[in-house]
């Protein structure tokens, strides 16, 4: 006896499954870019002697790394609205969705704030630091560490990790009440936003640099194993 073929999905949960495979995936830009530019992320804790150099002397390669995470952070918040309105149905945004949606939204704000500097301030700082003396260099390397730790703080610490968590855990809450949706992937979402919760805990000044890439890893297979279980789902 065959397996029955799933119906193909609805044109709204096609837009959902493609969105979170696409803005799940896109993070490998960034990765591969600026990991190979200017060491990215581990570059973010380094002082401006070591950063503002390279913001100079690989500004293609950091635009086109910033420019496409802006995007990939940008495309958090579609994904989740959109996911949340298939778990809804025909029906308006539950409360739990209505949340999840307003995280993801505060989140894809907060990401936007800190990625803009790398675009913005730290190439103008860059190309200042090159032509100053070295009293004008401190002064440049203060104004620096002060951005950086505001917007690191407002873009990572807020909007990567905590704003995000408490979207995709919400979501993941949803994904478990709806009987459609298998347990193991409910499961692997409320899983990712612990991972997330607990890289957090940097607003309080402890290092989690090394859980940064198995958490990233993760948030990433969810999404994607997401996407397909959208673009394969039945209609009900």
């Amino acid at each position: 006896m065959t397996t029955p073929t799933p119906a193909p999905a609805p044109a709204l949960e096609r837009a959902a499954g493609w969105l979170a495979i696409v803005h799940a995936l896109m993070f490998l830009v960034p990765v591969t870019v600026l990991g190979a530019a200017i060491g990215w992320p581990a570059n973010l804790d380094m002082p401006a002697a070591y950063n503002l150099p390279l913001v100079l002397s690989e500004s293609v390669a950091v635009k086109l790394g910033y420019g496409v995470y802006l995007l990939y952070s940008i495309l958090f918040f579609p994904a989740i609205l959109l996911i949340a309105r298939v778990l809804a149905g025909r029906d308006a945004l539950p409360v739990l969705l209505r949340l999840a949606v307003g995280f993801a939204l505060v989140s894809m704000l907060a990401r936007c704030l800190g990625i803009v500097r790398w675009l913005s301030v730290m190439p103008v700082l860059a190309a200042s630091f090159e032509t100053a003396d070295p009293a004008a260099q401190a002064g440049i390397a203060l104004v620096y560490d002060a951005f950086n730790a505001y917007s690191g703080r407002v873009g990572e610490v807020l909007g990567v990790f905590l704003f995000a968590a408490a979207a995709v855990c919400l979501l993941a809450v949803a994904m478990w009440r709806d009987a459609t949706v298998p347990k193991w992937l409910s499961g692997m979402g409320l899983a990712t936003a612990a991972g997330l919760g607990v890289l957090a805990l940097e607003l309080f000044g402890l290092d989690m640099g090394p859980l940064i890439a198995p958490v990233s890893i993760v948030y990433m297979a969810w999404m994607v194993l997401l996407g397909v279980f959208l673009l394969r789902r039945p209609r009900r």
